[in-house]
């Protein structure tokens, strides 16, 4: 329990201490009341003595009594009824409250235990208040005498005439009192009590001789021992009227004073504020259905076992029964509510449930104070500003106690209680305990042996009587029986503090109790006994006997079911229990004494029981926060909802943060409707607060209660804190949706129509937020080939790629630069973490501008927030803000939302938040929303939605307006060891914009722009610029990541559009040679023509673009970055944007259409041919495959017709190897066409020859545009302009500082030449129309034999080998040619007879041949000719043969090589670079047959290589001869 201002044994003896009656006569009352005072209230501050006494016990010994404190009681008061008593009660609890600096937030209240830290209130004074009113109030019982008067004190003005007269009729009164109505309050400690005698004198209006004579007639009468004179009022009423306010004394009285009731007529009335659940009317009307919260667990009401105040009878006569002035009940004087408040008495009220509705005792709060808690600020709550103490404050000023008395009035008052305590009270007692103990010492022998025997048959001192249904016992003492005597004698000596001596009585009495089964009695003596040895203290040998007091309390609640006095020993148990630090059992003692018909008394148990177990050794924070949650519920039964608010508060401490959401929900509901209630607006607004959070798993219906809440309690507080001008015009910030700011987005430019206005244009796509950010690396290269190729050559040193969206992974450290009349589109991130519809409306960006004003007055900050007509208008003259009228946000749905800004005028403009208003669906909308599609505003679209009349709105009539901040984080640094170490983050400027002058603006469309082309496909299409800016713009450029893709043309003689190839004359040239140098050099950046390279406000130009299919089928993404400067010197100087870009993606699928393959052989020798001719031509030998296939209802290729076949190289040209014209050639569906040209060589000096084979009566030049410039672009030809020998050939070596060049040698393999096949698809639509389309493939030939395709060839991954730490050292060798060049230097051939007769019986046949050799290559070669071997003996398996593409062609027969050479074996000749030269060999034959001449050897080797090592050449075309007799 928390800690007390009186300690365990002050509280024990200020509970039982000696009470003292005061009969006053009426003129002495007139004397007191000068002071705002009765007798006995002015004599209550002077009641305890601060000397110390002695009093001697019976047996003669002598005790020291230490401040010893009476109680004085009024004798003529009426005991306060029923009524009266519950509201004492609730008047006490709500009356003491914590001040704001008391327990609240000082440092000696935190608490640390575990993971919590909690602040802890280190008193309640609330629960102090309650129980000294509830020992004052609380009924008298004849079963113990602690509480019965022990004498009376008369009291007589001086003033009056016959004083003794006067003291002698009350002495009659109060002896007929005592006599004829015993049970009457007060009640009397005995028969023979002690009276006293007391002159009252007026100093300031009476005579002090006549006071004095009538003193001493009194001392006469009545013994100079029990009278006293006293004189008070020494200060007149006029001059207290003359005195200064200050001038006064302090007043001792106030604390002893209960407060005044202020009785206030009962009427019902309707509150401003009151809180329910859907379906009610906030003005104040009914409420009309509360179905919808469940506010009740439906559990059986426990049946009472404590009787009601009819019942409740505690007296032992027949006659007080029928008296009206009976004692209280104790559950009557603890409980507040009525036990007739409503129909549901069988429901009970759950503590972790909702309530929907309030008692009539919660609604009125007349008796309820509304200061502030400083619980509810230690949870986050701001304390509430008290209404009522000004009040309070006038109402002490008109009533002050003690003015007529000064300080010597005040000594001879602390002067008389001493004598009276002194010379009379301490005598009497211990004369009557004298007396007490000799009639139980001379009845002790009866007592114990007759008596006890006989006593169940003869009852003389204990008369039969009526039983009370309280006690629960057989036996009914008489005031005279020894028993009650010995308790008599007991109490006495407790009451005068001899502890010891009262707890053998005690424990004597309990045994004679227990016997007779007076169990109400017996329980007394248990408690007093238990409490004896507790005040002894250390004096004590005995432990403390916490059985007693166990067995007491449950005697009194189960036996006697008398709560009343259950509470008391509770309370006076749990002190001790808490002096000593028996914490747990206290505890339980406190839980023990919690009901169902007592909410008030309750509530400050289950609170007191909290505090023990948070002050256990090992503290119980869980149950001390499980048990504050159970008292604030009862509190809340009990009308106390300051007291309610601030348990709850004090739980909310160990729930927060948890994850015990469903309970930390329930705190933060009762919470926000009990500071509803004390209209603590801003704490109601706060605690709902949290039950909106994405971590709630409350169900939707409840989650949609609590926002509906939360929207009213909110609105409220708006409309207080306007009426009372608090932070005016600007919005207060909102919890709903969530908003996380560093996902927010900043857009510069505008999103481009979805449908745009001419559906054949398709506009230049630009930026918006969906763009792959992790492609702004390629278009920062884009950008620098442009900004390369516009400035010369050379990039600026002062370059900074345009970065046009801003988003969290982009560097922000500059801000980003707008301009004047341009859009800026903000994406801000918005989640609902509820599982209900949010709807927002009006919604607008916040921001801040400081216009750049030239002049020496600094500008003003423009804002938007401010909420006036007139300052909204200027905001929109100066930024053009869009408003998006309704955005509604599914349970759990993230959306973006896009609200755009245009700026006027230059400056700085910054983007500070969201303002929005936010509300809810009603039960009716949501039932009938519509599908997300059907939204009447979209989530995802940047301009506002205008609601037409056939849509539904979702916009309810409870929402507020506010704001949400957007504060975005920079990146966190990690630079330095102070970075690393702390967090420390970067700048991040994206929401802070430059904005510079106007800027001109490009606009790009694309008209008949293809979703779909063919493999190859050339498509003509038309492209529009224009500048919708208001300055001219030039220098427009514009580069590609696949410049293969487009071209412009490169002449003046260009197609019409849409015609697609330009075409030649039947009798033009075959071939036409053009530069190489001005056509090779085709650079990634194209200047796009436009007339006058100026494009001014307003205008559009028109040009043809060709676009290309890709040669790989599938979906390719065509980036295009256009450039364009602005005209004017402004852009020129250091700080203004001296460029400007514009994006566009293109989406292309690309069909497959036409398969190229090709290879290039080189023909044998003849042996009829004699001119060598065939040595420098070349067999191209194509296979063309049609791949579409025929498909039903969807478009596909029905045929291909190879129109045209060109042949780009400057070393060879093509020709037809048919004799007659090839007209018409088509490939069917999956159909194959082989095709053979002849390619020839020919000398151009370096000039690139267009060789053209025509299959088509139209006949394209291949030199125009598109044909030429779709070759130049092609990467074949890229390959070949870029590698000028055939580097693949030589093999890479790591090191070789110095490579050597084989390119002379690699001229050996080398055909350099692109053929381009130009054809037409007839493609079949879905409508069964047939279109024609066009198209060209290029297939790049660089080497003899080797197959080649139209597109490139993706080489697959190759197992990598093992990883290895240890490098093996390779040995170093020399780079060499590769074996396929070198066995491939020199060709060769035979020339002879084919036929030859010869008479072979005369002799040998010597045929004469001639062999011919040719250097293919550009170096001068060594020939060594052997005609001894025969090159197939040197195998001929390094290198494969070529392919052949005649599968059909008949195997060769078996050649005989059975023949000599005769003649030389060997020759060396020498040949120049491409020279052929021609050696005469003989060869011999012995018989007929047919024979090989290619049977010998030829050895080359080169000026780089080892003249010891000569490399074989390869020649496997056979040369026959046949031989005949």
């Amino acid at each position: 329990m928390a800690q007390c201002k009186q300690s365990a044994p002050e509280f024990i003896q200020n509970t039982f201490s000696p009470h003292v009656a005061v009969l006053c006569s009426k003129d002495a009352e007139v004397l007191c009341q000068k002071n705002n005072l009765t007798f006995a209230q002015l004599v209550q501050p002077f009641c305890r003595l601060g000397t110390e006494v002695h009093i001697k016990d019976p047996n003669n010994v002598s005790h020291s009594i230490h401040n010893l404190r009476i109680s004085t009681c009024d004798m003529s008061a009426t005991p306060p009824q029923h009524a009266t008593t519950k509201k004492m009660l609730n008047d006490a609890v709500a009356g003491s409250q914590l001040q704001t600096g008391d327990g609240g937030r000082g440092a000696g209240n935190m608490m640390s235990v575990g993971n919590y830290d909690l602040q802890l209130h280190a008193s309640t004074p609330w629960f102090e208040a309650y129980r000294e009113c509830f020992l004052d109030v609380i009924t008298l019982s004849d079963h113990e005498y602690l509480s019965h008067c022990v004498g009376c004190i008369f009291v007589a003005s001086s003033g009056q005439s016959d004083p003794i007269a006067t003291f002698t009729s009350l002495t009659n009164q109060q002896l007929q009192q005592q006599q004829q109505f015993p049970n009457k309050v007060p009640r009397w400690f005995c028969p023979g009590i002690l009276t006293y005698y007391v002159l009252l004198h007026d100093v300031s209006d009476g005579e002090l001789p006549r006071a004095e004579a009538y003193y001493q007639s009194m001392k006469t009468t009545f013994g100079s021992q029990c009278c006293h004179l006293l004189q008070i009022n020494s200060r007149s009423l006029q001059t207290v009227e003359n005195m200064k306010p200050e001038a006064s004394l302090p007043d001792p009285w106030s604390q002893f004073l209960p407060k005044a009731p202020e009785v206030q007529p009962v009427k019902s009335h309707t509150p401003r504020y009151f809180i329910t659940w859907e379906g009610v009317e906030y003005d104040g009307l009914p409420l009309q259905d509360d179905a919808s919260f469940p506010s009740h667990l439906s559990e059986a009401r426990l049946t009472s076992t404590i009787p009601d105040l009819e019942t409740s009878v505690i007296e032992t006569t027949p006659d007080v029964i029928s008296d009206k002035i009976s004692t209280v009940h104790s559950s009557s004087l603890t409980d507040l509510n009525d036990t007739n408040t409503s129909n549901n008495e069988m429901l009970m009220d759950h503590p972790l449930a909702f309530h929907s509705t309030e008692t009539q005792a919660q609604v009125e709060e007349s008796s309820i104070s509304h200061d502030g808690d400083a619980t509810a600020a230690a949870n986050g709550y701001q304390d509430g500003k008290s209404t009522g103490s000004a009040a309070g404050q006038e109402k002490s000023k008109l009533r002050v106690h003690g003015v007529c008395l000064t300080t010597g009035d005040m000594d001879r008052l602390r002067i008389f209680m001493h004598e009276f305590v002194v010379r009379s009270l301490i005598p009497w007692a211990e004369k009557q305990m004298r007396m007490l103990n000799e009639q139980l010492t001379s009845r002790k022998g009866i007592h114990r042996s007759i008596f006890s025997a006989t006593k169940k048959w003869f009852g003389t001192n204990k008369p039969s009587g009526p039983v009370q249904a309280s006690q629960n016992t057989s036996v009914v003492y008489t005031s005279e029986a020894p028993e009650l005597q010995l308790r008599r004698l007991a109490d006495l000596a407790f009451l005068f503090q001899m502890y010891d001596y009262a707890y053998h009585t005690y424990h004597t009495a309990k045994r004679d109790f227990n016997n007779d089964h007076a169990w109400l009695h017996f329980a007394g003596a248990l408690e007093m006994a238990s409490l004896s040895i507790f005040m002894l203290g250390s004096q004590s040998q005995r432990q403390y006997p916490h059985h007693y007091m166990e067995s007491a309390i449950t005697t009194y609640l189960t036996t006697c079911r008398n709560f009343q006095y259950a509470v008391r020993a509770t309370l006076v148990s749990t002190e001790a229990l808490k002096c000593r630090g028996m914490y747990g059992e206290a505890a339980m003692q406190f839980l023990k004494m919690t009901n169902e018909d007592s909410d008030l008394s309750s509530a400050l148990f289950l609170e007191q029981g909290a505090h023990c177990f948070i002050n256990m050794k090992t503290p119980m924070v869980r149950k001390y926060a499980f048990h504050m949650i159970l008292a604030g519920h009862r509190f809340n039964k009990a009308g106390q909802r300051k007291h309610s608010l601030r348990a709850y508060s004090q739980a909310l401490q160990v729930f927060k943060s948890k994850y015990w959401s469903l309970a930390e929900d329930h705190i933060h509901f009762t919470i926000g409707r009990q500071s509803f209630n004390l209209k603590q607006l801003e704490n109601a607004s706060s605690a709902f607060k949290h039950l909106l959070m994405a971590e709630s798993k409350q169900p939707a219906a409840q989650q949609g209660a609590f926002l509906r809440e939360y929207l009213f309690v909110y609105k409220q507080l708006l409309t207080q804190e306007a009426g009372e001008n608090c932070s005016y015009g600007r919005l207060p910030e909102l919890p709903l949706p969530n908003i996380n700011s560093n996902t927010t987005k900043v857009l510069m430019g505008k999103q481009q129509p979805q449908i745009p206005e001419n559906p054949r244009k398709t506009p230049a796509t630009g930026v918006w937020f969906d763009h792959d950010e992790s492609r702004n690396m390629c278009w920062q290269k884009l950008e620098e080939k442009l900004v390369i190729s516009a400035n010369g050559g050379s990039l600026p040193n002062t370059f900074r790629s345009t970065l046009q969206c801003f988003t969290n992974n982009t560097e922000n450290r500059a801000s980003p630069i707008a301009f004047v009349g341009e859009h800026i589109v903000v994406e801000v991130q918005v989640e609902d973490p509820l599982q209900v519809t949010l709807v927002l409306s009006d919604v607008m960006l916040l921001w801040s501008f400081l216009p750049s004003i030239a002049g020496a007055d600094k500008p003003q900050l423009i804002s938007n927030e401010v909420s006036t007509g007139v300052k909204n208008n200027l905001a929109d003259e100066i930024i053009q803000t869009t408003v998006i009228k309704e955005v509604v946000l599914e349970g759990g749905q993230t959306a973006p939302i896009h609200l755009t800004l245009v700026p006027r005028q230059p400056g700085e403009l910054r983007v500070v938040g969201l303002a929005y208003n936010l509300g809810t669906t009603s039960s009716q909308s949501q039932s009938s929303s519509p599908l997300p599609g059907d939204m009447p505003s979209s989530t995802s679209t940047s301009s506002p939605s205008i609601l037409g009349s056939q849509k539904p709105s979702f916009i309810s009539s409870v929402y507020v307006r506010g704001k949400q901040k957007l504060e975005v984080q920079g990146p966190r640094l990690n630079a330095s060891k102070d970075d690393k170490t702390n967090k420390v983050y970067g700048p991040d400027r994206r929401l802070d914009l430059t904005v510079h002058e106007e800027m001109p603006i490009l606009e790009v469309s694309f008209c008949d722009f293809p979703d779909s082309l063919l493999c190859g496909e050339v498509h003509c299409i038309e492209m529009e610029v224009r500048n919708t800016g208001r300055s001219p713009l030039h220098q427009l450029k514009v580069t590609s990541t696949h410049p293969d893709f487009f071209t412009f043309g490169c002449s003046q003689d260009l197609p019409k559009y849409p015609y697609v190839y330009q075409t030649r004359s039947v009798d033009s040239d075959i071939s036409n040679p053009i530069d190489s140098c001005s056509v090779r050099s085709v650079p990634d950046v194209i200047d796009i023509p436009i007339e006058g390279n100026i494009l001014r406000p307003g205008d559009t130009r028109s040009l043809p673009m060709w676009l290309r299919g890709n040669d790989i089928g599938g979906v390719h993404e065509v980036d295009f970055l256009f450039y364009y400067e602005p005209l004017n010197t402004q852009a020129k100087e250091k700080d203004s944007v001296r460029h400007r870009v514009l994006r566009h993606r293109a989406v292309v699928n690309t069909v497959e259409s036409l398969s190229v393959r090709a290879v290039v052989t080189k023909p044998s020798a003849c042996v009829s041919s004699s001119d060598g001719q065939e040595l420098k031509s070349c067999i191209i030998s194509c296979e063309l495959e049609n791949l579409s296939q025929v498909q039903v209802q969807r478009p596909h290729i029905q045929e291909l017709q190879v129109t045209q076949v060109s042949c780009a190289s400057q070393d060879w040209v093509v020709n037809s190897l048919s004799i007659s014209d090839q007209k018409d050639v088509r490939i069917g569906s999956r159909h194959i066409l082989q095709l053979a040209l002849k390619g020839t060589k020919c000398k151009t000096d370096n000039k690139l020859m267009f060789s053209e084979v025509f299959f088509d009566m139209q006949k394209i030049n291949s030199v125009q545009t598109p044909c030429c410039d779709f070759y130049f672009r092609s990467p074949a030809c890229r390959q070949i302009s870029s590698s000028p020998s055939d580097a693949s050939l030589v093999p890479s070596h790591r090191s070789a500082p110095s490579q050597p060049d084989f390119s002379s040698l690699n001229k050996a393999r080398e055909v350099k030449l692109t053929l381009i096949i130009l054809w037409k698809a007839f493609v079949a639509q879905e409508n069964g129309q047939l279109k024609i389309l066009v198209g060209q493939h290029h297939v790049c030939i660089e080497r003899v034999d080797a197959v080649v395709t139209a597109y490139p060839l993706v080489q697959s991954n190759q197992d990598q080998p093992p990883l290895k730490f240890i490098r093996n050292v390779e040995p170093q060798t020399e780079p060499q040619p590769s074996p396929e060049v070198t066995t491939k230097l020199v060709s060769y051939s035979f020339l002879h007879q084919l036929d030859c007769t010869h008479n072979f019986n005369k002799g040998l046949c010597i045929v004469p041949v001639t062999l011919k050799l040719q250097n293919h290559t550009d170096t001068s070669v060594d020939v060594l000719v052997d005609t001894s071997k025969s090159s197939d003996r040197f195998g001929t398996a390094s290198s494969p043969s070529p392919p052949q593409f005649s599968p059909g062609s008949p195997t060769p027969p078996v050649m005989s090589c059975s023949f000599s050479w005769v003649g030389p074996t060997l020759a060396n000749l020498t040949l120049a670079p491409g020279a052929d030269q021609q050696l005469q060999l003989k060869a011999a034959f012995c018989r007929p047959g047919v024979y090989n001449c290619n049977n010998l050897a030829v050895f080359v080797t080169y000026a780089d290589a080892d003249p010891s090592e000569m490399i074989l050449q390869k020649h496997s075309t056979p040369s026959i001869i046949t031989l005949s007799a």
